[in-house]
């Protein structure tokens, strides 16, 4: 794919073949990304709960917010030139004539022992110090970086200062001279005047209230697909959710949002190699959920947020630098929700300790082939070599835990409960959610389905004969939902549907329907 952004993920992962030109592709992706977001999430849209008995209370869905795709003007990532800082204090300044907005200070060989940065106030005096970590490659299975490969730090948001000054130290000695700065400009969509206004409304109207868990999808936030060089990956299931903070700075207004999640994107993907997010979802001080890495929410993505143990875990990521300053409510709130809706979704208690098996690689503390025990909703540092979350979104940990549990535990549906007694259908593959024409719920297993109404009960579809059924349209086909379980013949298997039977005949492999 012709395009000036390169990455070095190489052999590790499959780039996208010749395409379309740039803004033709970027258009039917984009369409893709809507259409994917409005399988999983627009069925939330139809109300269940009020045909729905007391028990089949289900933890809240989560709709996507009803914003259209947007098209990104296109993000880019450049140096801005060094010079000297003031005698004797071995730091450097970059100054640019146009806002920064996002920066990221990179070098090439060994991590320095501590890097930091500061930028200038609104009167142009420089604030206080930052303390940055390396950004280390948080892919599962990831090598050491070699002595000639670059290292650099995760984005920093600085928005409108024109001017930081770093400093950096190895061994006692400064390094400063080594460093570069990064400008990351995230570019601009229509939507991010729309974003702000709506997380502004929620404030404005929440008044103690928790917000609503609908996402912004990375369509409607303005991702550039055509820089994603890692397809969706899959692990079999989810088993807990990770806790992040993106250490950059706190001070962003909600129509700034989408930029910085669009300006984390662009480095993530190309100058760090990475094809895509980092994270699963990120949330913003306001509240907002932004979908991160491609492949959709409900669904048990690989990404590249706590190096060797991507897989079976979903990485939150909360925006801002939680060193000092705590999550907001608001941030908190919609964490949980979505941290419940992940977890009660694919049936996990929420209270109860997991045993992971680290990959290895990026940050691990643990060595490839070996067991960690941990919460549930664990934060990075739990498992990796990271302050990550920062020491007071860390200190959070236990209320955000108590109310995911809170918040799960209230969410026993009969789908659940059919799949307790089911131990053949395996692990949840997909987060439980309303059937496409609003009469029930489903749920997809490792082996099978399983479908829930108030009219028709919970019935499992497996096998051919489930692929038969969707391949018709689901519930909204002619057969409309299961009535009843899969049952042998003497050419086969069948299953009674609402308005009729399905065969399938095991000698030629073909399906017929009997109408009811």
């Amino acid at each position: 794919m012709t395009s000036r952004w390169s990455t070095t993920s190489g052999s590790r992962r499959r780039v996208a073949p010749s395409a379309p030109p740039r803004r033709r592709l970027r258009r039917v992706l984009l369409g893709l990304g809507a259409f994917t977001a409005l399988a999983v999430a627009a069925p939330a849209a139809v109300a269940v709960t009020e045909q729905a008995p007391p028990s089949t209370l289900a933890v809240t869905s989560l709709p996507a917010a009803t914003l259209p795709p947007a098209d990104a003007t296109d993000p880019s990532i450049s140096p801005v030139p060094l010079a000297q800082g003031r005698s004797g204090t071995g730091t450097q300044v970059a100054r640019s004539a146009t806002p920064l907005q996002l920066v990221a200070v990179t070098w090439t060989g060994p991590d320095p022992d501590s890097i930091s940065l500061r930028s200038t106030d609104d009167s142009g005096a420089w604030g206080a110090w930052l303390p940055l970590d390396a950004n280390d490659d948080e892919r599962d299975g990831s090598r050491a970086r070699t002595a000639g490969s670059q290292g650099g730090t995760d984005p920093v948001w600085v928005g409108d200062r024109t001017a930081v000054e770093v400093r950096a130290s190895r061994g006692g000695q400064p390094v400063t001279q080594g460093l570069a700065v990064q400008r990351i400009d995230p570019g601009r969509t229509g939507n991010d005047a729309a974003i702000g206004a709506r997380a502004r409304e929620r404030a404005a109207a929440r008044d103690g209230a928790p917000p609503a868990p609908a996402y912004v999808t990375r369509a409607q936030w303005g991702a550039d697909e055509s820089m994603m060089t890692w397809p969706p990956e899959y692990a079999p299931t989810t088993k807990a959710v990770t806790i992040h903070h993106t250490a950059e700075s706190n001070d962003y207004s909600p129509e700034q949002s989408a930029g910085i999640v669009r300006g984390i994107y662009a480095y993530h993907a190309t100058k760090n190699g990475w094809g895509d997010v980092g994270y699963n979802a990120l949330v913003d001080k306001y509240g907002t959920i932004f979908e991160g890495r491609a492949g959709g929410l409900d669904r048990p993505v690989v990404a590249a947020h706590a190096g060797g143990f991507n897989r079976e875990t979903f990485g939150i990521a909360m925006m801002g630098n939680l060193n000092d300053a705590a999550p907001t409510p608001a941030t908190l709130t919609s964490v949980e929700k979505l941290a419940a809706w992940k977890l009660g979704g694919m049936y996990r208690d929420a209270a109860a300790k997991v045993t992971l098996t680290s990959n290895g690689g990026g940050t691990s503390k643990f060595a490839k082939g070996s067991d960690a025990t941990v919460d549930a909703v664990f934060a990075h540092r739990d498992v990796g070599n990271t302050a990550c979350p920062g020491n007071a979104g860390f200190a959070a940990m236990d209320t955000i835990r108590a109310e995911v549990n809170k918040l799960v535990a209230a969410g026993g549906t009969d789908v659940r409960a059919a799949w307790a007694d089911r131990p053949g259908l395996g692990d949840p593959d997909r987060v439980e959610q309303p059937t496409a024409d609003g009469r029930g719920r489903f749920t997809d297993f490792a082996h099978g389905s399983l479908y829930w109404s108030p009219e028709t009960g919970t019935h499992q579809v497996a096998g051919p004969l489930l692929g038969a059924w969707r391949a018709r349209g689901a519930e909204r086909s002619d057969l409309g939902l299961p009535t009843g379980e899969e049952f042998g013949t003497s050419a086969g298997r069948a299953q009674a549907f609402e308005h009729g039977v399905l065969r399938w005949d095991r000698t030629t492999g073909t399906v017929d329907v009997t109408p009811a």
